[in-house]
Formats: C-alpha cells, sequence, structure tokens
C-alpha cells in the first residue's frame, strides 16, 4: 500500500508512457516502480485504497487497453488475469486520453473521468500481446507506433530497454530506458516477504469501485496509521520537557560536594546560584557535620574572653 498523495493512481500518477521495443511501458518516477509497475498486480479496496500484490514475471506494464472513438484506455490488471481475457473491473479503473496525449509526462491531467462510461461503451479491447521468449512471460503490447503516428501525425520515439544494476528509480537516458528488471524465483513467493509486512485486519476481497473522494483524502486505513502515528508523536512531545530538564541540569555547574575541596571556600564566595533554583541551593553547604560542630565549640570558648574585659567593668 503505496504511501502517496491523495489522488494516487497506479500507471496513472508519478510516472508516464515510452514506447519500447516490448511495446508501451510506464516509466514511474517513483524509487520502488521498477517492482510494483513491472511485477505483480493490483487491485483497490474501499478501506486499503490502492494495494499491489507481487509477482514474479516482468513485463512493461501490467496493464490492458483498448481503444476506439479517438481514445486510448488502460487499467491495471489485477490479481487472477492474463493477457487476452475479459477484465471485468469497474469502470473507473480506466484511464482515457487522446493519441496525442498518450506520451506526455503528466498524462493523468488529460483525462476527464467524468466521461469514463462513454468511454467504455464507444471502446473495445486491444488483445494484441507481445511474447518474451527470455523471460517466458506474454504481455499486452498497447497502441503501436505507426498508429500512434498515423493519427498523430508526429513521430514516436522507441526506447530500448537496459537492465540496471541495483534498485534505483527508472531513468529515461537519450533512447535507453534504464530499469531493474531481476530473475524472481518464484518458488520464494511463500517465503520471501517484507520486514514490516503484517496480516491485513481486513480482508482485501473483489476489487472494488474506486472512491469518489480518493482525490480528496486518504483511505481509511492510511487515516488510521496517520492517527496512531500522530498519538505517538504527540506522546513523545509530552514527554520531551523532561528530556529538556535532563539536558539542561547536564549543562549546569556541576554540584560543589564532588568538586575538588581544594576550591570549595572560593566557589562557595564567589559562584552565585543560577536561576534560584532549589537544586543548586540545597547543594551549597560544603562543611561536614563534626567540622560544624568543632567550629561552634571554638565560638563557645573564644566568646566569654570577648565579654570577659565588660564584666570586670561593672564589677570596678
Amino acid at each position: 500500500m503505496p504511501n502517496e498523495a491523495p489522488g494516487y493512481r497506479p500507471y496513472a500518477t508519478n510516472g508516464h508512457w515510452a514506447m519500447t521495443e516490448y511495446g508501451n511501458m510506464w516509466v514511474s518516477d517513483a524509487p520502488y516502480g521498477w517492482a510494483t509497475y513491472h511485477y505483480g498486480r493490483w487491485t483497490y479496496n474501499s478501506y486499503y485504497g490502492w494495494v499491489w500484490l507481487p509477482g514474479h514475471e516482468w513485463a512493461p506494464a501490467w496493464v490492458s487497453w483498448r481503444s476506439g472513438g479517438g481514445y486510448y484506455g488502460w487499467a491495471p490488471m489485477g490479481p487472477g488475469y492474463a493477457p487476452g481475457g475479459v477484465y471485468n473491473y469497474p469502470d473507473n479503473y480506466w484511464v482515457f486520453v487522446g493519441p496525442e496525449y498518450l506520451y506526455q509526462q503528466n498524462v493523468y491531467g488529460y483525462y476527464d473521468p467524468r466521461h469514463a462510461r462513454r468511454y467504455i461503451r464507444e471502446t473495445q479491447y486491444m488483445n494484441e500481446t507481445y511474447v518474451d521468449h527470455s523471460f517466458h512471460s506474454t504481455y499486452y503490447y498497447g497502441p503501436r507506433r505507426e498508429v500512434i503516428e498515423n493519427e498523430t501525425h508526429h513521430p514516436v520515439q522507441v526506447y530500448s530497454v537496459s537492465n540496471a544494476g541495483s534498485p534505483r528509480q527508472t531513468n529515461v537516458t537519450g533512447n535507453i530506458v534504464q530499469v531493474y528488471r531481476p530473475s524472481i524465483n518464484s518458488d520464494t513467493r511463500q517465503t520471501a516477504r517484507p520486514s514490516n509486512s503484517f496480516r491485513a485486519s481486513q480482508p482485501v476481497g473483489r476489487p472494488q469501485e474506486i472512491s469518489r473522494n480518493e482525490g480528496s483524502s486518504q483511505p481509511q486505513f492510511r487515516q488510521e496509521m496517520q492517527r496512531q502515528n500522530n498519538g505517538s508523536a504527540s506522546g513523545g512531545q509530552r514527554s520531551q520537557p523532561q528530556t529538556v530538564n535532563n539536558q539542561q541540569q547536564a549543562s549546569r555547574p556541576q554540584p560543589q560536594h564532588i568538586q575538588e575541596p581544594g576550591n570549595n571556600r572560593q566557589q562557595t564566595n564567589t559562584q552565585q546560584p543560577q536561576n534560584n533554583e532549589p537544586q543548586v541551593t540545597r547543594q551549597q553547604p560544603q562543611q561536614s557535620q563534626p567540622q560544624q560542630r568543632q567550629q561552634r565549640q571554638q565560638s563557645q570558648h573564644r566568646q566569654p574572653a570577648t565579654q570577659k574585659p565588660q564584666e570586670e567593668h561593672v564589677r570596678r
């Protein structure tokens, strides 16, 4: 479940189409696009939003195509569907644009969802497929280059697909599309999963119609995750004052009873308490109890000596 902004749609936002030697390929702007748009399937759930199901077969794009009435349309293929089959998904899974906009960077911006049902009525499935013998895969080719050129009267550039050495964002350099294209071992489907995966609290089930407020708010699951994260963040902020106090206390002068004894008397006369804090005031006494008793005894012995001249003067 991609953590994207409201209005996210696979094979529609954050990417564009490019004609390649394998047919029409989705070039994603996302760093995870090499996996989610070339392996596996997509489906929609009203609670989770768009959900990606991993797969082990590579394709330039796992979508189904339609054409007619001067438009081309595509929709993400769901789990269990194969090229050449009947696609019985909700109408609002489809995105339709004219041929002149098919290879634009912001292709989704040229789609008018208000006429989705009319587009469906005026178009038919495109069942042309491409067989990739190296990967033993078959997938939809989409509209051909010569057809688009005849309709738009503009040349269509054909890109070669080059394998990138590591997972990264798909790049287009010159006439080459570089994409990470590993060979996935299908035997590990039951054991190889991300470390941050978890069991769904609600079953994904059959494909559901896309919510009308998809462009204005996140799906319910994402909102609940956000509330949990905000709760954790607010909890962290409540404990922040204690952290700040500890840092402030660490920056204060050390208590005098653990400083060097030779400097105690001098620091008592010169060092003033900071911020009138009770912790520092309680730490001001420096002498031990035996020393304090000895000092009081000495002062008591000296007191009669100072008062004796006064007593003698009175007797006289």
